[in-house]
């Protein structure tokens, strides 16, 4: 849609597109073109690595229920240990770097 501006506020904008119509007003509608059988699509090979990663990943189950079932297993047993000395420096690591605004690693 092309327009001209004249000015500022909406009584100075003109329709130059003879199509542009007033907001109400129904315009009939084209039936859509059918595709050309020359028209191809074409995926870069990078675009085609993602759609195959996108595809490979939806496949992955969300949880691990093997590993759920192991740490459910252990905390039940009283065998399950928490090395609070790693989970402190992970914190640590974790606030550094969202303090400089970089990436937790």
């Amino acid at each position: 849609m092309v327009t001209e501006i004249k000015g500022t506020g909406p009584q100075n904008v003109s329709a130059v597109d003879s199509a542009v119509r007033k907001v109400g007003q129904t315009t009939p509608t084209a039936p859509a073109e059918a595709p050309k059988s020359s028209d191809v699509v074409t995926l870069t090979d990078l675009g085609a690595r993602l759609t195959q990663l996108t595809e490979s990943v939806a496949q992955v189950p969300e949880v691990d229920k093997a590993r759920v079932a192991e740490l459910k297993s252990a905390i039940e047993s009283g065998s399950y240990r928490i090395d609070d000395k790693a989970i402190a420096d992970k914190m640590t690591a974790f606030e550094t770097q969202v303090g400089r605004g970089g990436s937790a690693s």
